[in-house]
Parts: structure tokens; sequence; C-alpha cells
């Protein structure tokens, strides 16, 4: 039952988005990100937008990924978002994260199509 209730919940969440975006509609974030681990020192840039309710990340629109409905919702200290870039002939994409004020910060996770995942750390500031 509470699957049930949690399903409902988060269509209603994506129904309200798609058709009045969310608390952070209308913003836009550059990011740095970074793959979880030890040996892994690089980051990559990435810009973050959230209009109309959908997140647009503008490196994964030039590799074939259309922009995807977002949730979000206000907790105590900020903003909770999370989408999924899922293209039919592409890994899936899930972006998970917070923002407080002027401050953004979350977890990428890719799933490959042959099972491996991949977790990316990600933080970063409201664009100017």
């Amino acid at each position: 039952m509470a699957t049930v209730s949690s399903a409902l919940f988060a269509a209603v969440n994506f129904v309200y988005a798609a058709l009045f975006g969310g608390p952070i509609d209308g913003s836009a974030w550059d990011v740095k990100v970074k793959q979880d681990g030890f040996f892994h020192w690089g980051s990559k840039k990435e810009t973050l937008v959230f209009h109309g309710g959908k997140l647009v990340v503008a490196g994964a629109v030039s590799q074939g990924y259309a922009p995807t409905l977002y949730e979000a919702r206000d907790e105590e200290n900020g903003t909770a978002f999370a989408a999924i870039l899922d293209e039919p002939s592409r890994e899936a994409i899930e972006w998970n994260g917070h923002i407080n004020g002027d401050r953004i910060s979350g977890i990428v996770i890719v799933r490959a199509r042959d099972g491996r995942v991949v977790r990316y750390a990600f933080s970063g500031e409201r664009k100017s």
C-alpha cells in the first residue's frame, strides 16, 4: 500500500512540475561533476537549467538526451530535486540534489545497460 501511495505522490509532483514548474523553476546552475573514488581527480563543468517543469542538462542535450521532468520539494533547509534522463538508446542518468540558497550539490548515478553503475558527486552555485 505504501508503494502505491508513494507512486501516486510522485505522479502528482511530476504533473505539478510540468504544469506550473516547481520551487526552483526558472533557475540555472553552474556545477562541477566529479566521479566518486580516490583515483578520480578531474572534474567536468556542467550547466543545469530548471525551466517549465523540466531539467535541462546542457552537456547531456549535446549527447542526445532530451530535457526531462523533475520532481522538487521544499525541505527545512532548502529544496530537494530528482530527475532521470532516460533515452532508449542511451544510459539512464539520475540527478538527485539539494539546493540551499545559492548553492547546489548532489549525486549523479549513471546506469549502463550492461548493469554497471557509476556514481558522481556535483556541487556548484547559481548561474549569474
